[in-house]
């Protein structure tokens, strides 16, 4: 048991790989109730989008920091998982926008809930990665201090941190 007061706790670092997997999961929910027709167009798109986040997600807390490489591409990592967020939150309007929904989701229909619940997730990946890339710029700036940044980051100018 914590002993922090619960007015204290604030979201663990980890927790962007667990939305990560609600959002793939929401997008997989909302996706089976979309017409056929769009498979092609929006609905494979948004699930790749939404599929790409978890991996990105996944493999920056996969990594192992010890070094400015690996400190370079973790922050790669988190870069291409808010992207990939970017990209589903502009599918998810256009679906919103094109597909109607019902209060009671009932039928063949996405409901207000589910697209609300998917837009909060969405938004929650969002402040989540941000919060991670800004404690790992503090956590990780000895070994730009030490290191410098690594030599194929520096030679592409992909971070300025």
């Amino acid at each position: 048991m914590s002993n922090v007061p619960p007015s204290k706790r604030e979201p663990s670092n980890i927790e962007y790989v667990c939305n990560a997997a609600k959002l793939f999961s929401y997008t997989l929910d909302c996706a089976i109730k979309l017409p056929k027709r769009w498979t092609f167009l929006l609905t494979e798109r948004a699930v790749d989008a939404a599929a790409r986040v978890l991996e990105h997600a996944k493999a920056a807390n996969s990594i192992y920091v010890s070094c400015a490489a690996d400190a370079d591409l973790r922050r790669l990592h988190l870069d291409q998982a808010y992207c990939y967020s970017q990209v589903l939150a502009s599918y998810v309007d256009e679906m919103f926008a094109r597909f109607p929904s019902r209060e009671d989701g009932r039928g063949a229909c996405i409901s207000q809930a589910a697209y609300l619940r998917w837009v909060e997730a969405i938004d929650r990946e969002f402040k989540l990665v941000r919060g991670v890339m800004a404690s790992d710029r503090k956590r990780f700036a000895r070994y730009y201090e030490r290191d410098g940044p690594s030599s194929a980051v520096s030679q592409l100018g992909l971070f300025d941190i």
